[in-house]
């Protein structure tokens, strides 16, 4: 007699019949919108695997995660917060849990329209994917019977956990680094009363300056204050400094393409380093200088984070601040003096 495998998930049942885990869990729960020939095929690997949902689980035993992302994060292109999701529907599957994705438009985000989440399916835990409006945010917490974790940004008054990437010390680092390479003239490109991350980053390049009596340049607004924009079109002051600090590679990217239709070379005369290393925003020939955190480890420490609340495991955390590294590139380099030396 065959021994029952143990351990059987949704993805590897998923993985075997080269199909979404959702549409595994519809046909094991009876739903349409699968083929016959697909179901056919689930239903037998199912049984082949020796996988067996739980008594009194609807769900076959998979936890169902909500993961809410404001509309104007999927229409950045590339968009990092879609990249994370991607990480984190595969950190569920591989933890046995299955992902729904719902994208919130700016009127519901703003409750100029009842916010619902979720109405049509059932869930277990909600994720909020970057940032959103706060009273959005407080009306899900408040009327939400499940628990919600926040990804990548955090409200210090709500009793909720947070996780999010270290901003403020990592921005400090990249600005202390240009500091380190001779630049005494450093602009911050971004909005700081944008989003909070910005704010953020914004206070982590004060206080290198600051630290370094270095006195700080008004900073370049890349996109509108109201937090609904995403990088926006910015024109150059008539005079320079000798180094850009930029809150994200996107404001990186554009700014160098701006410098170079002027025929400023970088880093040759002017200097360009990031936060936030988002694959697919390089610009052709630079590897930008940035603070790189690990979206991998982000994704893991999320759909960990909140499998625990479903299960009742411990109260939320508050806030936890997850470290990156420097990312060198080639975007950088030493301030020379007027006689042509390094400093």
């Amino acid at each position: 007699m065959s021994k029952i495998k143990k351990n059987v998930t949704l993805q590897m049942i998923a993985d075997r019949a080269g199909v979404s885990t959702v549409t595994v869990s519809n046909v094991l729960l009876g739903k349409k919108g699968a083929s016959e020939e697909v179901r056919g095929s689930i239903l037998a690997l199912a049984k082949e695997m020796g996988y067996h949902k739980k008594e009194g689980d609807e769900s076959g035993g998979s936890k169902r995660i909500g993961v809410v992302i404001a509309e104007r994060y999927v229409k950045e292109t590339p968009s990092f917060y879609m990249d994370i999701y991607k990480r984190i529907s595969q950190e569920a599957a591989r933890q046995g849990a299955l992902t729904i994705l719902e994208v919130v438009d700016q009127a519901r985000e703003r409750l100029e329209e009842p916010p619902i989440v979720f109405s049509n399916a059932a869930i277990d835990g909600i994720l909020m994917l970057g940032e959103v409006n706060p009273g959005f945010l407080e009306t899900v917490r408040t009327n939400s019977l499940q628990p919600a974790v926040c990804v990548d940004f955090y409200d210090a008054d709500k009793d909720m956990d947070f996780i999010i990437t270290d901003g403020f010390r990592g921005m400090q680092a990249i600005t202390q680094r240009l500091i380190d390479y001779g630049h005494r003239q450093i602009t911050f490109v971004g909005t700081p009363g944008a989003t909070g991350s910005i704010m953020d980053r914004y206070m982590g390049y004060c206080k290198a300056l600051l630290l370094n009596h270095i006195p700080e340049l008004p900073p370049l607004q890349d996109r509108k204050k109201e937090g609904y924009a995403s990088v926006a079109e910015f024109e150059l002051p008539e005079v320079l400094p000798t180094a850009y600090v930029c809150n994200c590679e996107k404001s990186a990217a554009l700014l160098i393409k701006k410098l170079r239709e002027k025929g400023i070379a970088v880093p040759d005369e002017v200097s360009v380093a990031a936060y936030d290393r988002v694959h697919g925003s390089q610009v052709e020939g630079l590897e930008l200088m940035t603070y790189e955190n690990d979206e991998k480890i982000m994704a893991e420490i999320s759909v960990s984070t909140l499998l625990k609340r479903i299960h009742k495991n411990g109260t939320p955390a508050g806030i936890r601040l997850m470290q990156g590294k420097v990312h060198e590139g080639n975007s950088i380099m030493y301030r020379r003096k007027p006689d042509g030396r390094f400093c």
